[in-house]
């Protein structure tokens, strides 16, 4: 066996040390190996598990297509092997192994890395970052014409220094035009999988590029949930894995990619990695469509319709349900002291005898059937009355509003901003979420706002820029802008930071935020005069916004220091 005849002490080819047996399974063992004071790493194939002459060889074939890949691929996210790291070695009394030595990454895989934080998620922030590289790292692999066919946690290596590394590449396979004509021919090539992370079509021995894809997501799913996929049940009709409601604190967009990614067939998914990096790198807004006409990003899934018929109900159940849908049943309605409850209804009898209207206009039909109409007007009084700070009032009319429009990205959109007022921070993005998944271009600058509150600034970056996409209005422009700079400037990019502020100052001079946070970006690329130039319109700006007050404070401080 390879651990009785390949031992720690003995020397290989009169070069490499063995030093210990440090993992196996699959085709081969593990050791550490030291060559000259470096050390490295060892795979030797094991061949007495295949009693089939052709199997044999076979796995003998991968081996080597293991060894000719790394020679090839020079990049910090492929471990490096030298040209002579492919050798045979024999005592003389077995059949001779076949051994590589291979560059030995320091630090854990990622599944020793989520079992040391006790399976705590990722972050958005730190799955961006990492989905980039290793996107990349597949964009190289691709572009050689090969595919990796088992990314999976225990594959992706960490370094200390946070530059992710993708290893084994032993059940990689070459896309030669041979085996493209064996895939239109529907023949089976080698079947390899990994429950959980293969795709439907790798299963059956017909991997393509779009399988990397697949594997990668499912991957992401581990790392945003501290799950397996096998812990997650999928949709008998769409076979689409049903894991969003466990990534809750995802940005939408990241999980909506992470879908995309591990769409049940190859053609629903992103269909190279460019796609997928400008998408990340806020290049792209939505996939292009793919050969069968449907996007390869998919559209953002609104809310359920609530589904209930008005005639079935009863006056107090349509206010309490339509009005305070946080209560989950008439006990907390009625525990209210008898004198509460009748000023409550005397306060709000106006509002009683328009949901009275509306249950004799539904008859028995839907209540979002009215018009449309009427639901805008409902939230433009819902407006006027959050003007006059009454608030409670406001969102009964934006709430009715939605309930006769739900499409109304206006009322999502309003009900965010009296959240916000109220210091209700995570109420407000459930609402400026739902406005930007119907393309409210002020919600894409006020969730951004908030998520760069909550430091999650890539995810801020994705969102103002599809943001700006849409936007015709000059101030939704400018405070997009003013928020993309902001945004940049906690992430250290400074010239994109600076280019955007200057944007925006180019829209509205005349707006403090963009000359504070424009003087920042200079000072940190030690411009100390133009910062000073910045400073001094900015504390003669106008400030409206409790963070713009922060800054001119700070710029005058910054001023006399000068």
């Amino acid at each position: 066996m390879i651990v009785t005849m390949i031992r720690p002490g003995m020397l290989l080819q009169g070069r490499y040390r063995v030093v210990s047996l440090i993992g196996g399974g699959g085709f081969g063992k593990v050791f550490e190996v030291d060559d000259g004071g470096t050390s490295k790493v060892l795979k030797v194939l094991s061949l007495e598990r295949f009693h089939n002459p052709t199997i044999k060889q076979k796995a003998i074939a991968l081996f080597q297509r293991e060894a000719e890949l790394l020679r090839r691929l020079k990049h910090s996210g492929i471990p490096r092997i030298e040209s002579d790291g492919y050798f045979t070695w024999s005592d003389g009394n077995a059949e001779p192994f076949h051994c590589l030595v291979m560059e030995k990454i320091p630090g854990s895989n990622l599944q020793q890395w989520l079992q040391a934080r006790e399976n705590q998620p990722l972050t958005t922030e730190q799955a961006h970052e990492w989905l980039i590289q290793l996107v990349e790292i597949l964009k190289v692999l691709h572009q050689h014409q090969y595919l990796h066919r088992d990314i999976k946690l225990p594959n992706i290596m960490l370094r200390p220094d946070g530059q992710l590394v993708l290893i084994d590449f032993g059940a990689v396979r070459e896309l030669t035009n041979s085996y493209l004509e064996k895939e239109q021919g529907k023949q089976t090539g080698t079947v390899l999988v990994s429950p959980g992370f293969t795709p439907p079509e790798q299963a059956e021995g017909h991997a393509v590029p779009q399988s990397d894809f697949f594997a990668l997501g499912r991957t992401f799913v581990c790392l945003l949930t501290g799950k397996s996929p096998l812990d997650f049940p999928t949709n008998s009709q769409t076979g689409q894995l049903i894991w969003r409601d466990q990534a809750t604190s995802v940005s939408p967009q990241l999980v909506n990619l992470i879908d995309r990614l591990i769409a049940p067939f190859p053609g629903q998914r992103p269909q190279n990695c460019q796609e997928i990096l400008d998408y990340l790198q806020g290049n792209q807004h939505e996939f292009p469509l793919s050969e069968d006409g449907s996007q390869t990003l998919p559209p953002e899934t609104l809310p359920p319709e609530t589904g209930f018929v008005v005639s079935t109900l009863g006056l107090k159940r349509l206010v309490q349900n339509t009005f305070y849908p946080q209560q989950k049943s008439d006990k907390k309605l009625v525990e209210k002291p008898k004198k509460t409850q009748a000023k409550f209804y005397k306060k709000h009898r106006l509002k009683f005898f328009l949901a009275g209207c509306l249950v004799l206009l539904g008859g028995g039909i839907k209540i979002w059937t009215i018009t449309p109409e009427l639901a805008l007007s409902l939230n433009n009084f819902g407006y006027t009355k959050y003007s006059q700070k009454s608030f409670e009032v406001a969102e009964i009319y934006y709430r009715l509003a939605l309930l006769l429009n739900p499409k109304l990205s206006e009322a999502d959109y309003n009900l965010g901003l009296l959240y916000e007022d109220k210091n209700n921070f995570e109420q407000a993005r459930t609402m400026y979420q739902k406005a930007v998944d119907k393309r409210d271009d002020k919600a894409y600058n006020n969730l951004a706002r908030l998520q760069i509150f909550n430091k999650q600034y890539t995810t801020a970056v994705m969102l103002l820029r599809e943001g700006l996409s849409i936007a015709d209005d000059n101030q939704v422009k400018y405070a997009m802008l003013k928020n993309l700079g902001w945004a940049y400037l906690e992430l250290g990019r400074y010239q994109e930071a600076k280019n955007s502020l200057q944007k925006a100052i180019n829209i509205n001079g005349d707006r403090a935020a963009a000359h504070c946070l424009l003087g920042k970006v200079l000072e940190k690329q030690n411009n100390r005069q133009e910062a000073l130039s910045a400073w001094k319109k900015c504390i003669s700006s106008q400030s409206k916004t409790i963070e713009e007050k922060q800054w001119v404070d700070e710029a005058a401080k910054k001023i006399k220091e000068i």
